[in-house]
């Protein structure tokens, strides 16, 4: 629902859905946090090369970063994955399940800020 109203603000709904297919896909090992002695936590990066053809018969190939717990980061060489595609600039994407990831991943981080600003308010008023 939240996806959905989303796309129609930014205008993606009147972009064009088509099948991409990843053409290639390269891990890398990134630094994702730290603890709290500064150790750096590491986590796995894919760069995702998907490619499609837009509506004019042209072949696209752009570059898709996600990190290891996002849906296409499953995915790999020769697995479609659905987009949505800019009809003026066939260049310009968006995933909607990389989308629906990072609004979850934003909402969690969102939700334990207010939890703890809710706990220092409480503290501090009692």
């Amino acid at each position: 629902m939240l996806i959905e109203i989303w796309e129609r603000l930014r205008g993606y709904d009147k972009w064009i859905e088509t099948a991409a297919t990843i053409k290639s896909s390269k891990l890398e090992e990134v630094v994702v946090s730290a603890r709290k002695d500064g150790t750096p936590i590491y986590g796995w990066q894919g760069d995702e090369e998907i490619v499609w053809t837009d509506r004019d018969g042209d072949k696209q190939c752009e570059q898709l970063e996600v990190m290891e717990d996002s849906p296409v980061f499953q995915l790999y060489d020769g697995n479609p994955v659905v987009i949505r595609y800019n009809p003026a600039n066939p260049s310009h994407f968006y995933v909607r399940e990389q989308l629906r990831y990072e609004v979850r991943r934003s909402s969690k981080v969102i939700l334990v800020v207010l939890v703890v600003i809710g706990i220092v308010l409480a503290i501090k008023l009692s």
